[in-house]
């Protein structure tokens, strides 16, 4: 039968859509037919008391009792297990049939203790309620299976929204639990009927192949009968037909990867993530073997990690089909990472532990780095990529820029260095994708390089709360290898994907710089105690390490290397991009705060441990050990009271300016000072004083060899005077330290989002209420400000401290911070003009524009920066530094430091309560590279660790220092991963060309270049104490050193 399509192709559109419809003309329709014979009674259900997140062994020795459907479950994170016994009727013989199970909620299929399929309830797109019991039944078999169901849905239990806040008390009612017979002849054609229709609706209305399409689809309802089977396989002959039509040689190619992306914690904690890995890989390794050419990718170490910990036998299936080549890992690093805010170490760490574990785990590196979710792109991700021996780079997230469009999808990203990843943006913008027609040709439309390289990847699969890939999805693909008017369409890998692309390399244009993704750029500044947490655990970290890996070079008597992978992978665990941005519920901070405090308590117990071998509790003189790559001195409290100062803290210490060389010791007794460079004073000579002038009503007058500071008792600042220059740092009649709250009411995402217009509305804090002065020189000034009145519902106590040595002046903070929708930001108007400012970042900085001329620039409205942000002219400057700060903002000379903000969702309570951190200014001398910023930055973040020692105590030989340039910094000492050897990380700070050369006290036999990897880079060059090492602008080189 054969029919022209009428005019009215509107009512034909809709007439399609009706026969597939699961809500419409069920009765009657192509979709109503797909399952049949429904049996409840066929399942006996019995149900357990509610219980916590529990091995299967476990479930089996809880109480059970009879139970039906329509019941409900409760509260919200609660667990119930269900028996199952069923018992297929005679009436369904030689029939496929499915157990059909709908508890709103998630849950997973066991058998004989093993995993089988994850289940998604509810009436969302991602809902996979069905469960294959036999392909061809052979009538009253026999079934014993068991359900876990977890009260919470795929995304969590979000309170009448999806990224509202947790409902404590959120109930879920099993709706469905039965047998029923799946035609899978009715299925084909409904999945016929499908594509389309989505041909028909999809593209361009006129067009030949939409009317084509529609044309079958109208012939096909015309000719079926669905109460008469013979009508079926006609029909879908016709759809066949249509499909079978082939495209020509010039059509765009999709390589089809199956997806499963995971938050290791958003709406839900990290304890349901370790399921979520458990049904998600359960179910593709199941559709593995309905679909041999099916291939899945997934990321991130630690969820294999946890799947081997608590699933041995489903992670011994993956192992499998990871030989077999259809399970593909990749990615390479432990999570998927925020890709703004951890540090530069941080980085290269997440792809030590995760290409360690994938290499030991499964034979092999992963050669792509995965990120497709991340509210970042740092500009030294490229060379960070490069260095850990990966040199391909999957995202998506710039497709959600609210302001430019990204220009390209294949295309070469450079990063500060120049190292250079071959990067690709998936055109359908999403890595969960449906894989439907329109999303398939989308990836050929939106491919904005398909000029120049003719190939899309498609990443498909229910994604953040897992899942991945449905029988739909992997069905619409297989019809679809290619047909005219589609992509021509390959089931693959991400390698695959890359091999294809490489061809056409050459001729892909380059982004140089950072990836700004602008949208989410409140995830710099939310959940402050978990950045501060992350920033103060990087650095115990690295000073851990340090000490270390000195006491292990030189032998000392009892010392043991400490293993610290539990402290890293905690670490690197909460450096996840939905956590350390601040995006998740207050369930997952709490468990982001008790892993930082282990972090921080192992690594006191550890610097303590290691530190005391080195002394006595007895003893009279003190050490002083320098992690960090600089030289330091620094104003501090000393231990004991017996030696002589110039000056007692407020709490009745003993303060001494004190000197210390990079990686090493000072020593210091009544009599004289020693360091592990030199065993002269070292104690500068010049006579350095801070005083303080309290004389003036209005307010105070700080000054020391370098600056003259005025700050009146409101606490901000009038005047801030570079001595030598007689330079004015402040706007005059303006006020620096303003602190300012913005009205915070982002469009949408709470937590993620800050927006431009926030600017527009905003009014000053409260001033200080009081002030007193603790401590009034000569080697330090401490003026402490109460802001009683601060804000609505909020104090801060703020103590401003100058020093003798430093034009550097520190503001202590704490705040109890009780707000609603508000950002609050400390705030400096400054006489300098630039056209950018500097920002450090990993392993260097960046520049950004300080105007807002272009659309691009005017994006960059709030940025990502670490330890300072810098303002200079050619011969002055201004450095704003922090000690656990993220967010930016430096326009038209005002200098802005993002303090805290109060959204409130999806946690309700998010940066309620006690928060301190520490902001500095850095007045200096010609641009940042001269004027030490580097350096400064380091010591605002870096403590000096000391260790009572007697008096003949002989300091330790230095290990390994750098010298001979003042940009090349030291950056990372530690234990090489083999335990032969050390590996130090050097990079170049300033952005410019450098030679340098290793010092050490001690017999170094070897030096060898060698990747993050801690592989040899070939050809190998033998390097000794004295020679040059170069470093081009911004590069990164490790080294293995053996004694």
């Amino acid at each position: 039968m054969t029919t022209a399509v009428p005019p009215t192709r509107n009512i034909v559109v809709e007439r399609v859509e009706k026969f597939i419809s699961d809500t419409y003309f069920t009765d009657v329709n192509i979709k109503g037919r797909i399952y049949t014979h429904f049996e409840p009674s066929a399942v006996q259900l019995q149900v357990s008391e509610r219980c916590d997140r529990i091995p299967y062994r476990d479930a089996l020795n809880l109480k059970y009792e009879a139970c039906t459907v329509g019941r409900s479950f409760g509260p919200s994170w609660a667990t119930y297990w269900f028996k199952l016994d069923i018992e297929v009727p005679s009436t369904m013989k030689g029939k496929e049939v499915h157990l059909l199970w709908n508890s709103n909620s998630e849950a997973l299929i066991w058998r004989d203790g093993v995993p089988i399929q994850g289940l998604t309830g509810g009436t969302w797109v991602d809902k996979r309620i069905e469960f294959k019991l036999t392909n061809n039944s052979s009538g009253n078999e026999k079934y014993h299976l068991m359900v876990e169901m977890a009260c919470n849905g795929m995304f969590g239990v979000g309170k009448d929204g999806l990224i509202n806040p947790c409902d404590p008390d959120k109930t879920f009612a099993l709706s469905k639990c039965e047998l029923a017979v799946f035609d899978n002849e009715c299925y084909q054609l409904y999945t016929y009927f499908t594509m389309l229709y989505d041909i028909a609706k999809n593209f361009p209305e006129g067009s030949l192949r939409s009317n084509q399409a529609l044309y079958v689809a109208n012939n096909m309802i015309n000719y079926c009968d669905i109460n008469a089977r013979e009508t079926w396989a006609p029909c879908i002959k016709m759809a066949k037909e249509f499909f079978s039509q082939k495209n020509g040689d010039s059509q765009h190619s999709v390589l089809a990867t199956g997806h499963c992306h995971i938050d290791v914690a958003w709406l839900w904690p990290y304890a349901e993530t370790k399921r979520k890995a458990a049904r998600s890989f359960a179910t593709q390794i199941l559709y593995m073997d309905y679909y041999p050419d099916y291939q899945f990718v997934q990321s991130q170490a630690q969820l294999y990690s946890w799947t081997k910990q608590l699933y041995p036998e489903l992670y011994d299936k993956i192992k499998q089909k990871v030989k077999s080549g259809q399970f593909v890992t990749t990615g390479g690093t432990w999570v998927e990472m925020d890709g703004n805010l951890p540090s530069g170490e941080s980085f290269i760490r997440q792809f030590l532990f995760g290409q360690r574990f994938f290499k030991q785990e499964f034979g092999a590196y992963c050669t792509e780095f995965w990120l497709p979710d991340t509210f970042g792109y740092s500009g030294q991700l490229p060379q960070v990529i490069r260095h850990m021996g990966i040199a391909n780079f999957i995202t998506q997230k710039l497709s959600w820029n609210n302001i430019n469009k990204f220009p390209h999808s294949s295309f070469h990203w450079e990063g500060i260095d120049g190292s250079r990843v071959l990067c690709h943006f998936p055109p359908a913008n999403t890595y969960n994708s449906a894989a439907d027609v329109k999303e398939v040709v989308l990836s050929m439309t939106n491919n904005k390089d398909a000029q120049r390289a003719n190939n899309s990847l498609l990443v498909y699969g229910h994604g953040d709360g897992g899942g991945g890939p449905t029988i739909e999805m992997l069905e619409r693909l297989t019809k679809m290898p290619n047909t005219d008017g589609i992509p021509k369409v390959t089931l693959g890998s991400p390698r695959d994907f890359f091999e294809r692309l490489q061809v056409d390399a050459h001729k892909l244009n380059a982004w140089v710089g950072e990836l700004y993704f602008e949208l989410h750029r409140g995830t710099y500044t939310s959940q402050a105690n978990c950045k501060r947490g992350n920033r103060k655990c990087e650095f115990l970290l690295h000073d851990v390490e340090a000490v270390s890996t000195i006491l292990d070079a030189n032998r000392v008597e009892s010392f043991k290397y400490p293993n610290l992978n539990e402290q890293w992978e905690l670490l690197l665990l909460n450096q996840f991009h939905d956590v350390l941005p601040g995006s998740s519920i207050g369930l997952v901070y709490k468990d982001a705060a008790e892993h930082h405090k282990k972090i921080e308590s192992d690594c006191i117990q550890h610097l303590n441990g290691s530190l005391g071998l080195l002394g006595s509790a007895t003893g009279t003189d003190v050490l002083f050990f320098n992690p960090t790559g600089f030289t330091v001195e620094k104003v501090i409290e000393l231990p004991i009271n017996t030696i002589p100062t110039p000056q007692i803290s407020s709490s009745g210490k003993s303060l001494a300016l004190i000197k210390v060389p990079a990686y090493g010791f000072t020593k210091m007794s009544a009599t004289a000072m020693t360091s592990s460079l030199s065993s002269s004073a070292v104690l500068s000579t010049v006579q350095l004083t801070v005083k303080i002038d309290e004389s003036n009503s209005d307010h105070y007058q700080i000054s020391n060899s370098f600056i003259s500071l005025s700050i009146k008792k409101d606490g901000t600042i009038s005047s801030l005077v570079d001595r030598a220059l007689n330079r004015q740092v402040i706007v005059p009649g303006q006020f620096g330290n303003r602190f300012v709250l913005y009205d915070d009411i982002p469009l949408f995402w709470d937590a993620w989002d800050v927006e431009i217009y926030s600017q527009e509305k905003s009014k000053l804090a409260g001033p200080a209420t009081s002030s007193r002065v603790l401590e009034s020189g000569p080697l330090r000034v401490i003026v402490e400000f109460e802001h009683a009145n601060f804000a609505h519902q909020s104090t801060l106590k703020q103590r401003v401290i100058m020093y003798a040595n430093t034009s550097r002046v520190d503001f202590e903070t704490n705040i109890e911070w009780h707000e609603a929708h508000k950002m609050l930001k400390v705030e400096f108007p400054t006489t300098l003009r630039a056209t950018t400012a500097s920002y450090d970042i990993q392993f260097g900085h960046v520049q950004r524009p300080t105007h807002f001329n272009t659309s691009w620039d005017v994006a960059k409205f709030e940025v990502c920066g670490h330890k300072w942000a810098d303002l200079s002219e050619y011969d002055f400057g201004l450095a704003l530094l922090n000690d656990c700060k993220y967010g930016y903002s430096v326009h038209s000379g005002v200098m802005k430091l993002s303090l805290l903000r109060a959204p409130k969702a999806p946690d309700a309570d998010a940066d309620m309560g006690s928060h301190q951190f520490t902001y500095s200014l850095y007045v200096h001398k010609g641009n940042l590279q001269q004027g030490d910023v580097v350096a400064q930055g380091y010591q605002v973040n870096c403590n000096l660790y000391s260790q009572l020692v007697d008096a003949d105590y002989q300091i330790l030989p230095t290990l390994i220092s750098v010298a001979g340039s003042n940009s090349a910094v030291l950056e990372t000492i530690k234990r090489a991963e083999d335990n032969n050897g050390y590996i130090v990380r050097v990079y170049e700070s300033f952005g410019g060309h450098t030679n340098f050369h290793f010092v050490s006290d001690l017999s170094i036999k070897n030096i060898q270049e060698v990747n993050g990897l801690e592989e040899p880079i070939t050809p190998t060059t033998q390097i000794k104490l004295n020679t040059k090492v170069g470093l081009t602008p911004f590069q990164l080189k490790s080294f293995r050193i053996q004694l």
